[in-house]
């Protein structure tokens, strides 16, 4: 009807008020990644993890004060939670770079790291042949997963709402297997680098990978026993809350299998397979992920939570992908000697 007509226009607008904004937190947010990204293979896990915790403190505060117009501020709706997270991005800058650039003793790599910005050929070039294919890797998968987005929501705004809950609960209880994964490309690249045997990454990297799955069983039990509880914590309807319940725990019991596939792309990147992890990512997505979903959508009446429960599950053959690649072993082997 026209209501909803009009629903659907004002939440277009919302979510254009919000990109518009979000846009400034682009630089501070590729920087953080860099020397965060740089610190943790050096060894300093703690300064990348102080900033993470302080930029989501900083976030939940503004949010509170400008969406709703606390302590004096104007309210600012969706735009106030646009300018509170690009604020935490600054701030998680500030926290990472001002400790680098402070403890030049501790990490000798920033001294003089600004004096040119001139990268020599070579390095240009090797840079270009490893990191490349990642960035459209990233862009791809991006990509698949606004189209997964947009085809759920073909079933109504309230599956909109439902998702947006889900992903976000999603986001907090993933760090668990994404904290791995960043751990296992860390640890097995430290190890190809330093010219350990066979064996003795396989071995690393199994229990690695079993220790994630099992983290990851326990917060997705967490994640389902709070799935009730947390959609109340939103101004919605109590259909959105429902959805969103059911959704939540279709993601907890997809994120053991998850954490698998998460730490088999990094041990598989961390040997320089890139060609293999756009297979095992972004090509997955877009020739798996993406048809099924929009089959499903646009060919049947099938209703959401089954719909995102086949789409989820998709997660499952992704890991027998990702158990044959990495019983191949091929990705065992130090790019640093084969660079030279």
């Amino acid at each position: 009807g026209e209501g909803e007509v009009q629903d659907l226009a004002q939440t277009l607008q919302f979510g254009k008020d919000y990109l518009q904004v979000m846009l400034w937190g682009i630089v501070p947010f590729a920087l953080t990644n860099v020397y965060a990204g740089t610190l943790r293979e050096t060894g300093e896990t703690v300064v990348p993890m102080v900033g993470g915790i302080s930029a989501v403190l900083v976030n939940l505060l503004f949010n509170y004060i400008l969406i709703f117009g606390k302590l004096g501020a104007p309210v600012l709706g969706v735009r106030g939670a646009a300018i509170a997270t690009v604020i935490s991005r600054f701030v998680e800058l500030a926290i990472v770079a001002g400790w680098t650039h402070l403890h030049g003793d501790k990490k000798p790599f920033i001294r003089g790291a600004y004096r040119s910005l001139r990268i020599p050929r070579e390095l240009t070039g090797k840079l270009m042949k490893k990191g490349m294919p990642l960035l459209v890797n990233e862009a791809l998968w991006s990509a698949g997963m606004a189209v997964l987005s947009q085809c759920y929501s073909t079933r109504g705004l309230d599956v909109v709402s439902a998702t947006n809950i889900t992903n976000t609960i999603w986001n907090v209880f993933s760090v668990s297997f994404l904290s791995m994964g960043n751990a296992v490309g860390i640890l097995i690249g430290q190890m190809l680098g330093a010219g350990r045997s066979r064996e003795d990454v396989k071995d690393t990297d199994r229990k690695l990978i079993v220790f994630s799955v099992l983290i990851c069983v326990f917060f997705g039990g967490l994640m389902m026993a709070v799935s009730g509880v947390f959609p109340k914590i939103y101004n919605t309807t109590e259909s959105v809350r429902s959805l969103a319940t059911e959704l939540i725990c279709i993601a907890a019991v997809m994120m053991p299998f998850s954490a698998y596939t998460n730490a088999a792309y990094f041990t598989l990147r961390s040997g320089g397979k890139v060609a293999v992890t756009l297979l095992f990512d972004c090509v997955f997505v877009w020739v798996v992920c993406v048809p099924l979903a929009f089959c499903l959508s646009r060919f049947t009446g099938m209703p959401i939570v089954p719909l995102y429960a086949c789409c989820q599950a998709t997660e499952a053959l992704k890991c027998v992908l990702g158990y044959l690649m990495l019983k191949r072993g091929t990705w065992i082997q130090n790019i640093v000697k084969v660079q030279r």
